[in-house]
């Protein structure tokens, strides 16, 4: 019986959080209340608070889902296309992301500029993720891992990913400095160092 119970309350965190998603997509975060997020979720108004103090922290419960998600997929889609070039693999998964962006720009108005390492790095951090696992193996591996530790490495991964999250918010929402397609040959050449 408590794996039942367990079951409807992760599905109802769960509802809540997908009717958050859309309504903020719909009408924005600052636009939506929490009634509306009940409404759509179909849950009571207690409910919400059983899950989080307030829409601040479900907003980062979301771009937690949100970042993971993105970051999973893009590790995903470049672990069969490895090229045995650290660089170069890096380049391929940072791409992945960007384009999964550019072809979502909602998702990325949602997220603002939160899409970031440390939305992601208590759950990758644990050490029991397979993907933080498999990174720091490949990290490791590579020549960036020269006379550095595993804190270093996790602060550089922390340093592109967040340079990556900030670059695509500014340049595909704003358009600042330039488009996109314009800095990505600029981050590339950063990266490549």
């Amino acid at each position: 019986m408590p794996g039942r119970l367990q079951q409807q309350k992760e599905g109802k965190k769960q509802s809540l959080l997908a009717a958050a998603n859309d309504l903020f997509l719909e009408k924005g975060v600052a636009k939506t209340s929490i009634d509306d997020i009940v409404k759509r979720a179909q849950v009571a108004k207690g409910t919400f608070y059983l899950y989080f103090k307030d829409k601040g922290e479900l907003q980062q419960a979301l771009v937690l889902r949100i970042s993971t998600r993105v970051l999973n997929e893009a590790y995903e889609a470049v672990r069969g296309r490895r090229t045995g070039d650290f660089i170069e693999d890096l380049l391929l998964f940072i791409d992945h992301i960007i384009e999964q962006f550019k072809r979502d720009k909602l998702t990325l108005r949602l997220l603002e500029r939160n899409f970031s390492w440390p939305v992601v790095a208590r759950q990758l951090s644990q050490g029991t993720d397979p993907l933080w696992q498999d990174l720091m193996e490949i990290l490791q591996a590579s020549p960036l891992a020269a006379h550095r530790t595993e804190d270093e490495l996790f602060k550089l991964v922390f340093i592109i990913v967040e340079m990556c999250g900030s670059i695509c918010y500014s340049s595909i929402i704003e358009q600042k400095p330039d488009t996109i397609d314009n800095m990505k040959p600029v981050l590339y050449d950063i990266l490549s160092i």
